[in-house]
């Protein structure tokens, strides 16, 4: 992972917790490396940007926000739940770098409906408009109530040979991961999904921040229906 892209999550750190002495027993590195994380020349570990993710989560700074999404600020206030939905979505699709993907919100059947999305035309959006059972990557995520990849939709199991995997592949998708929306309570609320052009493997980084960016989701939205 190019530490240059997160080098604002270094760099924030190192006033959150008081230097870089500090930051770096936090993080249980040497000094080498820390220097080499500051000036963006060398990779960062999965295991340091986690722990940098941690320490900044509800950062003020505009430069960590940036480095993840407005979204994860805990002063964000979505003012509907239709602007929630597409910020939660936009997040998502920042932290996994690609321009497709979905959030269905669940509905008293037990049907996954669209609430937002990007990148897709109308025959997706007509097939996948209500998802129930273990067809799709988001219904497969649902039935076992966490994370669900596929990395190459044109022959994985859940998709070769049938209708829904025809029309992922026609809407220029090789790849998607799908997370759970719960509550604070355990109650399954809806499914963020992305999807990528290209067949993609998970990054550990990406899949730890979607489910935090699904968790914020949960909350605002437990707090929206409590509020109406």
């Amino acid at each position: 992972m190019s530490s240059r892209k997160h080098s604002p999550l270094i760099q924030e750190a190192v006033g959150r917790v008081g230097g870089e002495a500090r930051l770096r027993l936090l993080l249980g590195v040497t000094w080498s490396e820390l220097r080499g994380w500051l000036d963006g020349g060398a990779p960062v570990p999965t295991r340091v940007f986690l722990k940098l993710v941690d320490l900044l989560e509800g950062a003020p700074a505009p430069e960590a926000q940036a480095a993840v999404h407005p979204f994860l600020e805990p002063r964000y206030a979505p003012a509907t739940r239709a602007e929630l939905c597409e910020s939660a979505l936009d997040a998502a699709l920042a932290v996994a770098g690609t321009d497709l993907g979905n959030l269905q919100l669940l509905d008293e059947s037990g049907t996954l409906r669209i609430a937002a999305q990007r990148g897709f035309e109308a025959p997706f959006l007509e097939f996948f408009a209500g998802v129930k059972g273990a067809e799709s990557a988001c219904g497969v995520a649902l039935i076992l109530g966490r994370q669900y990849s596929v990395s190459d939709v044109e022959n994985h199991p859940v998709f070769r040979g049938t209708e829904a995997g025809e029309v992922v592949l026609a809407a220029g998708a090789r790849a998607v991961g799908s997370t759970p929306i719960v509550g604070a309570s355990g109650t399954p609320l809806g499914m963020l999904s992305v999807h990528h052009r290209v067949p993609a493997i998970p990054d550990d980084c990406a899949l730890v921040l979607l489910a935090r960016i699904a968790r914020r989701a949960g909350a605002l939205l437990e707090r929206e229906r409590r509020a109406a």
